[in-house]
Order: C-alpha cells, then structure tokens, then sequence
C-alpha cells in the first residue's frame, strides 16, 4: 500500500510539473532567442503572472514528489512520474478534443506496465547511498547546474542539448530530493541544507535550459526527452550509487527500457504536447 501511494504521489507531482511547463512555456517562446540560456530569460519571466503560476505548480509539486521519495525508492518513484504523461494523454483527449489512437494507447500501456513491474523488482526503499555515491550526486548536480552555461560558451543552445541538459538536471535533483529525505529523517540538518541548496542550483539550471528548449524545439521532442533521462537516469544509476541490486534485475532493467520507450511514444504525440504546452504548437 505505502508503494501505491509513492506512485499515485509521483503521478500527482508530474502532473503537476507538467501543467507548470504548460504555462511557462507559453511565456518562454514570446521571448527573443537572444536570450537563449541566459539567467536574463529567467528573469523577464519572472515578471509574467501566467509564467510565476506555473512556477507555482512546480514549487508544489516538489514535496508531493520529496514525500513519495520518503516512502518509496528512488528507483519507483522517478519512473512513476511518467504517469503524468497519461494525464496530458487524458487531458488532451478530454479539454483539447485531440485524436488518440493505438500508438498513443500503446504507449500509456508501455509506461503503466513499466511502473508496475518495477515496483515489484525494485528495492521497496531507496537503499543508503555509499560516500562515493554521494560524492557521484554531488559531481551531478554541479554538472547540471553548470551545463546550460557550458552549452552557451559552445554556442550550442539547440533543442536536444538544451532538452538533455534539462532533463539530465531534473534527474539530479531527484537523487538529491532522496538524500534531503534521508538526511532529514536522521536529523541532519546541515546536510539536508546544504543537499537543498544543491538542489535549487540545478533546479535553476534545469529550468533555464527547459525553457529554452521550449523556445527552440516543439513539445512533441522536447517532451519526450526530458521526461525520459528523469525518469530514467535515477533508477538506472541507484544500484551504483548505493552498491545495492535489485532483486530482480533483469526485469528491472527490462521495465526501465519499456518505461523510457513508453515516455517516447507519449511524449512525441501531438495530444500530450498540446496538453503539455498549448498553443505553442502550429
């Protein structure tokens, strides 16, 4: 039972990030390319009541996904929040009146299986990181909070690099999200601080290279990028950051891929990008 509640709290929190980048987005593409990776995109964003409310929806969903990180492990709960790729599905179908057929259908079956299969392989808590897995989530989100500005130095603020760079990034603070949690319950405060900071650099970061990849790219491949590394990458990376394997690795690794494949199918179709940033899309 604590597992299902970390999913449906999963769920709830990716949908809730994705109405965020519904909203943000349609801020971001109004804004000239000039200021592609700049912390100057960010802030005449800030000023936009339509973007700071979808900020809202994401500073409220990060809890929601922190107390899901706190009741199951990093390895189900980051795959669980492809199920907010099934709501922009519903949400497309329902508001947006946009077709669905068997590929999108498909698709919602890949990443539900998925979730349910790693919730029976993977560990049913996240496992306590080695100090060398630590450091590893230490050297991560320095590279999350840094890529975006390596990427500007290389004149290379392209759609796929900027939508790697993001998801790469929000798939950092999900480790990190684990680490707050576990420093918290043992009442290490100084390190769940210092994590916390760790996290809103790369968050900045993340969101700087997220919205930009909305500026560039459309959401039908943005989407399923991003979605995909953060689902992904934290599973993936939890049996070497915590010297703990999955019980069932074969099947764990096997979700994992239907789990990011799924995330594909989903996020490349015209419903859920519609849903995910409307009116961005010809």
């Amino acid at each position: 039972m604590t597992i299902l509640i970390a999913i449906l709290l999963a769920g709830t929190a990716s949908s809730l990030y994705a109405l965020s980048t519904s909203l943000q987005a349609l801020e971001a593409r109004r804004e000239p390319a000039s200021d592609s990776l700049r912390a100057s995109l960010l802030k005449k964003l800030v000023r936009r009541p339509l973007w700071l409310a979808g900020a809202a929806a994401g500073v409220a969903a990060w809890p929601l996904q922190a107390i899901a990180l706190s009741l199951a492990s990093v390895a189900i709960v980051q795959p669980a929040l492809g199920l907010g790729l099934i709501v922009l599905l519903v949400l497309g179908v329902r508001v947006l009146h946009e077709r669905v057929g068997p590929r999108e259908i498909g698709g919602a079956l890949m990443v539900a299986a998925a979730i349910a299969v790693i919730g029976w392989a993977a560990p049913a808590h996240t496992p306590a990181f080695t100090r060398a897995g630590e450091i590893g989530v230490v050297v991560l989100l320095a590279l999350a909070a840094a890529a975006p500005y390596g990427l500007r130095v290389l004149g290379s603020p392209g759609g796929l690099a900027t939508s790697i760079s993001a998801g790469f990034g929000w798939a950092a603070v999900g480790l990190a999200t684990a680490l707050i949690d576990a420093a918290i319950a043992d009442r290490h405060w100084l390190a769940a601080i210092a994590w916390g900071i760790g996290v809103a650099a790369a968050s900045w970061s993340s969101l700087l290279a997220e919205m930009t990849a909305l500026q560039t790219w459309p959401a039908t491949r943005s989407i399923p990028v991003v979605f995909g590394i953060e689902m992904v990458l934290p599973a993936a990376l939890l049996p070497i950051l915590t010297s703990t394997r999955p019980g069932h690795a074969l099947s764990f690794g096997a979700a994992l891929a239907v789990a990011c494949a799924g995330a594909a199918v989903l996020g490349s179709s015209r419903a859920v990008a519609r849903a995910a940033a409307p009116l961005t899309e010809p």
